[in-house]
C-alpha cells in the first residue's frame, strides 16, 4: 500500500509526502485493529473451550453421582438389610441379595453407557413404572412411602421424563439416607404446560444453606438437571421440620389432532 501511495504522490503535483504519511497511518491503524480483533477472538475461543470443559466435567459428575453412585448405594443398603434378616428370616435375606445383584447389573450397564458416551440411557419404560421400581428396590420396613402420579406422560418429551426421574429419585434417596423419616410422599403431576413433582418427608430436616456451603453434589445435581430443562428444583427444609423438594419443568405445547390453517 505504501509503494502505491509513493507512486501516486510522485505522479501528482500536490503535497505527496503528506499523502504517504496519511496512507501509512491508515495502514498502521488497520493492522492494529486486525491484531486486536484476532486477540479478542482468540480469547473468546479459549473462554468457550474452558466453558465447554467445565460443563463436561459437571455433566460427568452428575452422571457418576446419580447413576453409578445410586446403584452402589442401593446395593450397600440391601446388603445391610440382608445381613439383618439372615438369622431371623432367611427367605427375606435371599430376596435382598437378589435386589443387590440387580442393582449391580444396572450399575455396570450405566457405567458401560457412560464410558461409551451412550447418553442418555435407554428411555424409561414410563416415569410411574420407573419410580415404582425404584421405590420397591429401596423398600424399608421402617419407612412408609406413598407415590401418586397423575396426568399423561405423552405430554412430556422422553428426555424430560428421564431427567425428572433422576431428580425425584435423588430427592427420595437423600430423604431415606439422611433424613431418617417415618414417611415419604412422592407426587408427580404432568399437565400439557408443565411437569410438577414433589418429594416430602417428615424426617429430621437440615439447613440448606449449610449443605450448599459443604459443596454437596446431590442438591447441586438436582438443580442443574432442572435448569438444563428450563425448570427449577426448590429445596425447603429446617432442622427438625422434614424436607420438601419441588420440581417445576415447563413443557412445550404441541397441537394434537389439528392443523392451523
Amino acid at each position: 500500500m505504501r509503494h502505491i501511495a509513493r507512486r501516486i504522490a510522485a505522479e501528482s503535483d500536490g503535497p505527496g509526502e503528506l499523502f504517504v504519511l496519511a496512507i501509512a497511518g491508515m495502514e498502521e491503524s488497520l493492522s492494529r485493529r486486525i491484531r486486536e480483533s484476532a486477540e479478542s477472538y482468540h480469547s473468546f475461543l479459549l473462554n468457550q473451550v474452558h466453558r465447554a470443559q467445565e460443563e463436561e466435567r459437571r455433566r460427568i459428575a452428575r452422571e457418576l453421582h446419580d447413576r453409578i453412585g445410586h446403584g452402589i448405594s442401593v446395593a450397600h443398603q440391601q446388603l445391610a438389610l440382608s445381613e439383618a434378616y439372615r438369622m431371623s428370616d432367611s427367605a427375606r435375606a435371599t430376596a435382598k441379595i437378589s435386589v443387590v445383584q440387580q442393582a449391580i447389573l444396572e450399575t455396570m450397564e450405566n457405567l458401560r453407557q457412560l464410558t461409551s458416551e451412550l447418553h442418555p440411557q435407554t428411555p424409561l419404560r414410563g416415569l410411574e413404572k420407573a419410580l415404582m421400581g425404584f421405590l420397591e428396590a429401596v423398600e424399608d420396613d421402617g419407612v412408609s412411602v406413598a407415590l401418586t402420579v397423575s396426568g399423561d406422560e405423552s405430554w412430556a418429551d422422553p428426555r424430560v421424563l428421564d431427567e425428572a426421574f433422576l431428580i425425584v429419585r435423588e430427592a427420595v434417596r437423600n430423604a431415606l439416607a439422611h433424613g431418617c423419616p417415618a414417611m415419604v410422599l412422592v407426587r408427580v403431576n404432568i399437565a400439557p404446560h408443565e411437569l410438577f413433582a414433589s418429594v416430602q418427608d417428615n424426617g429430621r430436616g437440615f439447613d440448606p444453606a449449610a449443605v450448599r456451603g459443604r459443596g454437596g453434589v446431590g442438591l447441586a445435581s438436582m438443580r442443574e438437571r432442572a435448569e438444563l430443562l428450563g425448570g427449577r428444583a426448590i429445596v425447603s427444609s429446617e432442622p427438625g421440620q422434614g424436607c420438601l423438594v419441588e420440581l417445576f419443568i415447563p413443557l412445550a405445547r404441541q397441537s394434537r389432532g389439528r392443523t392451523d390453517l
